[in-house]
């Protein structure tokens, strides 16, 4: 990976979060000013003296993130696009899975839609949460008829994908029920894809729509702190992927390589954690690849944009 594109992609993806960020703050000085009073008479002059009404600080709650997994254009010529975790902050809930399951309804905001990468996806337009229960590993999850107001078997697979890997998130949560108007489902979409009797992040595995390398977390612009921990799939020959993970300016704070649960043509599981030092909050790139035995190229290349902190 030059330099030059990691710099590129560095710039238009702070492009996007800049774009995409909010910030809230208000002011309300006091002032207070005492007219002098003037006297004839030789008493001394009496200053009065106005006590300020005590002053409450509220100190906000922490922030609170969730993952919503929308489509990632590729931009490794690898086919794509792929569903990929993108982080969300939420009001402080216990309801991380409404939470997330909202932020997915919501889709991606335009400048993410209009950035390099593109991001798209997300839930139909007026698909609405009407219920979601969780009891042994299972999540049902209810929502209205619009789910199915989308076309071509791609669009649907996708659909479905985005709302599995998202609900799957949560160590709570391996299987996904769909009901829809609060009837279970057999089948989804005008092409009757089976969803019965439950889906599971297995049920699209080599379905064109999870890349050879899936970085779970931390999510497209997540806040990191050292050691950023990162997990994940992958399907890599004999198991093995590299990682590198640099700075704003394009330079690798740490390399390295990994090792999957099992190796390809297989899924396994990964994760490991990287040490890093950087003085001021700045946006940096998590890259992971599997090193061809043919040529040394990178195959299945994944730019993953994190925010670093010191």
């Amino acid at each position: 990976m030059s330099t030059r594109r990691l710099g590129i992609l560095l710039i238009v993806v702070a492009l996007v979060a800049a774009a995409c960020g909010e910030s809230n703050g208000s002011a309300d000085p006091t002032s207070t000013t005492a007219p002098s009073t003037t006297t004839t008479t030789t008493a001394p002059a009496t200053t009065t003296t106005t006590t300020p009404p005590p002053t409450t600080t509220t100190v906000p709650a922490p922030d609170q993130y969730v993952s919503a997994y929308f489509l990632v254009d590729e931009v490794t010529g690898e086919g794509g696009p792929f569903i990929r975790p993108v982080t969300r902050t939420i009001e402080p809930t216990t309801a991380v899975g409404r939470a997330a399951i909202a932020a997915l309804i919501d889709g991606p905001t335009a400048a993410e839609q209009a950035g390099t990468p593109a991001i798209s996806g997300g839930l139909p337009d007026g698909t609405q949460l009407l219920g979601l229960t969780v009891a042994a590993g299972v999540a049902r999850v209810d929502l209205s008829a619009e789910i199915e107001n989308v076309g071509g078997t791609f669009g649907e697979m996708a659909v479905l994908a985005q709302l599995v890997f998202t609900l799957t998130q949560f160590p709570t949560v391996d299987e996904v029920v769909l009901l829809i108007d609060g009837v279970q489902v057999e089948f989804y979409g005008s092409h009757g894809m089976e969803v019965t009797p439950s889906l599971t992040r297995d049920s699209f595995l080599g379905a064109g729509l999870v890349a050879d390398i899936l970085i779970d977390s931390p999510a497209w612009f997540a806040q990191t702190e050292s050691p950023l921990v990162v997990r994940g799939i992958a399907r890599v020959f004999e198991a093995a992927a590299e990682w590198a993970l640099y700075d704003n300016d394009g330079l690798p704070l740490a390399e390295g390589f990994t090792m999957a649960s099992t190796g390809g043509p297989d899924w396994g599981t990964f994760q490991f954690a990287i040490p890093y030092t950087v003085d001021t909050p700045q946006l940096g790139a998590l890259m992971m690849w599997e090193e061809s035995a043919k040529d040394g190229s990178q195959l299945h290349l994944v730019e993953h944009p994190v925010w670093l902190t010191p």
